[in-house]
This record gives C-alpha cells, sequence and structure tokens, in this order.
C-alpha cells in the first residue's frame, strides 16, 4: 500500500505542475458532477501513466471488478477486502469519491454460491450475508453502490439467475438489506442496453414505481452507457429522459463508444470514425447536462485508457478505441472538443 501512495505521488506531480501553470484543463474543472472512471488496482499500482490519469482527471472511482461477488467474496467464510480497500485508499489520497460495484449479478459469482445447497431461508441469509458484510465494512467510505446489476432480459422478463431461482422477490429485499446495512449510501439498480429496448426500460420503470409504492429504499438508477458510433441517438436521449422522470438520481455509469462493434480485423480509426465517436460523447454530456443538478450523480467511463477497455479484454477486440484516451493514455481530439462544447452551452 505504501508503494501505491509513492508511486501515486511520483506519477500525480507532472499533473500538478500543469494545473498549477495553468497550462492544463482538465474536464473536471468545468463540470459540476463527478466525473469517474472505473480502475484496476494492478495497474494503478504497475502503470504510471494509467495512475497519474486516475489521479488527475477522475473525481469518482469504481472498482471494475474487485467488488464482484467472486473476487471479494472467494469462499463462504471469507471475505476479500484487500483490493477494494487500495481501491479506496487511492481514492481518498485524491480526495475522489468512491462509487461500489456490484453487490448482486447473475455474472461473476464465486463457485461456492453455484454448489450452495439449501432451502429459501438459507439462500436468503446467504445473500443477506454478503450484501451487509460489504457495505458494513465500507460504511460511510462509499458514496452509492450498484446493488442489483442487470437483473431484467431484452425482452423485460426477470432474468433467470442464482438469486431469482432462489430467492423471491430478491431485487426488493437486496435493497433493503443494502439499506440496512448503511442508510446514508445511495442504491442504485444498474443495467445496459436500455435504448432500442423498451420492454426492458419499462421492466425497470415498472421495478421503480413498485418499489416506491412499497417503500422499498432506491435512491438512483445506473445507465451503463456501453454504446457505440451506431446508436440511435433519439434512443439514447428517450432513455436517459424516461430514467430522469422517475425522480431518482441518475448515473451513467460504464461509459464507452465502441467505434468498431463488429470487430472487423481490418479496421482503420480515421477521421470520419472518430468524428462519429466525439459527437457521441458530446450527446451523452450533453444529454446529462438536461438532468436536473439534484440528480444528476455523474458520468463514469469503463476503464481509463483504450488499451485497457473490457471491449478489448474481455471481448477480444484488439481494434478498438472505446474511451476519451487513447493507448498511450493521451487525451483524443474528443476530449477538446468535448470541452468546448460544454463551454459553449
Amino acid at each position: 500500500m505504501k508503494r501505491i501512495l509513492l508511486l501515486l505521488l511520483l506519477g500525480f506531480t507532472p499533473f500538478l505542475q500543469a494545473q498549477n501553470s495553468g497550462s492544463a484543463t482538465y474536464l473536471k474543472q468545468i463540470l459540476s458532477y463527478p466525473l469517474g472512471a472505473s480502475v484496476n488496482p494492478r495497474l494503478l499500482e504497475e502503470n504510471a501513466s494509467y495512475r497519474a490519469l486516475a489521479s488527475s482527471e477522475f473525481t469518482s472511482l469504481t472498482a471494475e471488478n474487485h467488488m464482484k461477488m467472486a473476487l471479494i467474496h472467494p469462499e463462504a467464510n471469507r471475505f476479500d477486502f484487500s483490493k477494494g480497500d487500495e481501491i479506496l485508499a487511492f481514492a481518498k489520497n485524491n480526495k475522489s469519491r468512491v462509487h461500489g460495484h456490484t453487490l448482486v449479478w447473475h455474472n461473476q459469482t464465486a463457485t461456492w454460491m453455484k454448489e450452495f445447497q439449501g432451502d429459501q431461508q438459507a439462500w436468503e441469509n446467504l445473500l443477506k450475508n454478503h450484501i451487509q458484510t460489504i457495505v458494513k465494512h465500507y460504511q460511510g467510505q462509499i458514496a452509492g453502490w450498484d446493488v442489483v446489476n442487470e437483473a431484467f432480459l431484452d425482452d423485460g422478463s426477470l432474468r433467470p439467475s442464482l438469486w431469482a431461482n432462489h430467492i423471491p422477490d430478491y431485487l426488493a429485499k437486496s435493497f433493503i438489506w443494502a439499506h440496512e446495512a448503511d442508510p446514508k449510501a445511495l442504491l442504485f439498480y444498474n443495467d445496459y442496453g436500455q435504448d432500442g429496448k423498451p420492454k426492458k426500460m419499462e421492466a425497470i420503470l415498472n421495478m421503480v414505481q413498485d418499489f416506491k409504492k412499497r417503500q422499498i429504499p432506491i435512491h438512483g438508477l445506473g445507465l451503463q452507457m456501453h454504446i457505440s458510433i451506431q446508436s440511435k441517438n433519439e434512443e439514447i436521449k428517450k432513455v436517459i429522459e424516461q430514467s430522469t422522470a422517475t425522480g431518482l438520481s441518475i448515473h451513467l455509469s460504464e461509459v464507452d463508444v465502441a467505434v468498431n462493434p463488429k470487430n472487423n480485423p481490418d479496421f482503420v480509426l480515421d477521421s470520419i470514425v472518430q468524428k462519429a465517436q466525439s459527437d457521441k460523447f458530446q450527446l451523452l454530456f450533453t444529454s446529462f447536462a438536461n438532468i436536473p443538478a439534484s440528480q444528476q450523480y455523474g458520468i463514469t467511463f469503463w476503464n481509463v485508457g483504450d488499451k485497457d477497455s473490457w471491449l478489448r479484454g474481455y471481448f477480444k477486440r484488439p481494434k478498438e478505441y472505446p474511451l476519451l484516451f487513447d493507448e498511450a493514455y493521451q487525451r483524443k481530439g474528443a476530449y477538446g472538443e468535448l470541452i468546448e462544447e460544454i463551454k459553449r452551452k
């Protein structure tokens, strides 16, 4: 941990000098809400450029993977908070907010959870203990949690999962348990692909309405916004508007704009593609600016630079360039264009 903090200070120095000299303008400086990124603790320690950007460009951090079930709760009677704590310490050192991701998900569950046997009460005890142990560990240190992640299919039906199969009304119970563990934390439902999927969007809105009627604590909606240059602007704007109409806090929670969604091996990142991506970034920020300030939780990019994107790693798309910073951790042209567009508004 001491090594990480020392490296952080060394890596941050050039950015501090640039900011103090007035030679650099940061996107975060002209926003009235947090600008975030998901981060990998290994890269924070090993990669000075990655660490410097995470320090200087963002005011909110999310663990990309290390607070998910399989990594934070690898055995029934053992939690591993080490990497989550590293991210928290890094954020505290930079006075950044931390957003928790994610307490309940159908994916990246631990092997022991998949093998668990028991009646409904045993399953409820398992999930309640998982949620409350984590939330209590970080109580007062994490601003908000993605309580449940991706619970609905595109047709609006509840996604089959360990939790849906064994715990009736598990979504509501998860929010109740999280609220009991930290009444001050903001609780989010987080999902992807609502644009162009009206049945999924309808299911999420119905869930919110139901929760409000039953006084289930829910404070925000996370709109992942894993989109591409081919995504339709009107569908994106409609989803943001519908979500805002709930009155809940809105988080553009996992932003990236794919430029090569079909994984074309001969793809070339030319000026036309770069302009299309820049326009999509501007659409997201402009749409978010139209949300009432009291509902603006923030915008979070899904990792820092192009080379670290899950689209390259998980989906094995080497010619994908979905973020604001390139493979060398340099600002893309879209960064400056975004600043100019925001200043004009």
